[in-house]
């Protein structure tokens, strides 16, 4: 055999190993890939369900329970109520 031989057989085998890096490589690049589109997914459910959440937060029935249960505040009575005219 002769040295050009081996020097093809040498980049063979080169390009050989750097096609099985490649793929493994991109295997791994691409599992990496789809665990990140899962966690994407996963924030976005819990994303709405925290918009729900502030939502609800947010009505007017929510906010009136919680002064009156965990403030104890009440609405005042009609006579202790006074209105101010600006100018």
């Amino acid at each position: 055999m002769t040295k050009g031989t081996f020097i093809v057989y040498g980049l063979v085998l080169v390009l050989a190993l750097s096609l099985v890096y490649t793929r493994v490589t991109t295997r791994s690049l691409y599992l990496q890939l789809q665990g990140l589109q899962q966690q994407r997914d996963d924030f976005n459910v819990e994303w709405g369900r925290l918009l729900l959440q502030e939502a609800r937060y947010a009505e007017p029935r929510y906010i009136e329970k919680a002064a009156r249960q965990k403030l104890g505040m009440v609405f005042p009575e009609r006579d202790k109520i006074a209105v101010i005219q600006l100018p």
